[in-house]
């Protein structure tokens, strides 16, 4: 009975740990039967562990036990989540620390017991052992909502090789550690003479990766931040020159069709009739500028109109740019700029031509701003997907500055980002 006992505590140990990194990530399909087939995988595991740690192995054939360890970790990782091999890898050394550091702590809290006078019982006895896997699950659940919570970025880890190969550093030390403290137990040294620097090492370690991480993420965020102020700046100088840009098509727009009137007195034959109306309608279709009632809006939505009859994309508008009047127009250019270009991307992927479609609704509800984006859903790529995502974090940030929401809605095959603008103060 003790020994199936302590079989199910290293289980519970590892399986506690790995769930408490997965479950905040991105899983993939089927994560439940790939979770339950890695707890078939650790039974075995955890016997092999249970007969490394028990004393009867070398250091060699322990530390080949533990390489074996982390890369089940490490594998089963990267088959439940949707991590890449470096950050499968990178999670595995947290799995593995988290597991040994509960063990640890166990014997930490059994010894303080002992030395304020408790009645000693063995470690391996039926009541220690169940105390031991209440305990292990618990901290399991402690992890899995402090610090396995925080560590991800939008349910993943970016991992590069500096990081990896600190981590992996950071890994090994701690196993030395934890070699070297049952070693010393196991040749009689008195607990609280190896315990202290062992466990005061192992703490070290498993901080100094914490904070690697959170410096890692912020160094991170500091690129993306500085990536997003660029676009943001660029695409609010970029009003003038598009604005420039619609007035002179307008013009030569107007004039084209000023000299099509006056080819049409001339009373052409057929064929040259049919080419002037086919002329006329391509300036005609160039010529379509937006009339919102508001000038940068309608710069936008002509310049994008443009774009999206090159690339055979319908864009159905209904927009009142009046609600809009409050917004500054170097913000209110970079907000639908980012907006459309988001939609027209992902509009210009799909195949189907009754998908290149894209809606868009500004109107004012109860003194509100309200618009409306609906296009195709982004397919997942990461070149795309990194773009799109600045592009929406541009006009998350332009609506906060203002003081409205916004929230991104899929709806099966379709996208939705919905925004709402107080009115400004002075009404």
């Amino acid at each position: 009975m003790d020994s199936i006992l302590s079989l199910a505590v290293c289980a519970a140990g590892i399986c506690g740990a790995q769930l408490a990194y997965w479950l905040p990530l991105k899983k993939r399909d089927r994560f439940r039967l790939r979770a339950l087939l890695d707890l078939i995988m650790v039974i075995p595991l955890s016997r092999l562990m249970v007969f490394g740690n028990s004393g009867c192995l070398d250091a060699l054939l322990l530390l080949v036990i533990y390489a074996v360890y982390f890369t089940c970790a490490a594998v089963s990782t990267h088959l439940c989540t949707r991590l890449d091999w470096a950050a499968s890898a990178y999670c595995s050394v947290w799995i593995v620390l988290t597991s040994e550091s509960v063990y640890e702590l166990w014997r930490v809290l059994i010894w303080t017991a002992e030395a304020l006078g408790m009645r000693h019982l063995s470690l391996y006895s039926t009541p220690m052992l169940l105390g031991q896997l209440g305990f292990t699950v618990v901290c399991c659940i402690v992890v899995r909502f402090t610090v396995a919570r925080t560590m991800p970025e939008d349910g993943t880890y970016h991992i590069g090789p500096r990081q990896l190969g600190s981590a992996g550093l950071m890994g090994v030390m701690f196993v030395f550690q934890f070699f070297a403290l049952q070693t010393s137990l196991r040749i009689g040294l008195h607990p609280s003479a190896v315990v202290a620097p062992s466990l005061l090492t192992q703490f070290y370690c498993v901080t100094l990766l914490y904070l690697q991480t959170e410096l890692f993420k912020k160094a991170a965020l500091q690129k993306e931040m500085d990536a997003l102020n660029l676009l943001y700046d660029r695409q609010r100088k970029q009003y003038q020159i598009a604005r420039q840009n619609v007035q002179i098509i307008n013009r030569k727009c107007h004039e084209l069709k000023v000299q099509i009137a006056d080819l049409r007195r001339l009373q052409p034959d057929a064929a040259a009739s049919q080419s002037l109306d086919e002329a006329e309608q391509a300036a005609r279709m160039y010529d379509a500028n937006a009339a919102t009632g508001n000038e940068v809006l309608d710069v936008v939505l002509t310049e994008k109109s443009l774009l999206c009859e090159a690339q055979r994309i319908r864009l159905n508008c209904v927009a009142d740019g009046t609600c809009l009047a409050a917004i500054e127009p170097g913000d209110l250019y970079a907000l639908f700029s980012n907006l459309l270009d988001q939609a027209i991307d992902t509009a210009a992927q799909q195949r189907d031509t009754d998908r290149r479609m894209i809606d868009l609704l500004v109107c004012r509800r109860q003194g509100f701003a309200v618009v409306n984006v609906i296009g195709p859903h982004p397919a997942e790529q990461p070149d795309h997907g990194r773009r799109h995502s600045y592009e929406l974090k541009v006009a998350r940030r332009i609506v906060h500055k203002y003081s409205g929401s916004m929230a991104t809605e899929p709806r099966g095959a379709l996208f939705a980002v919905k925004i709402v603008l107080p009115p400004p103060k002075a009404e």
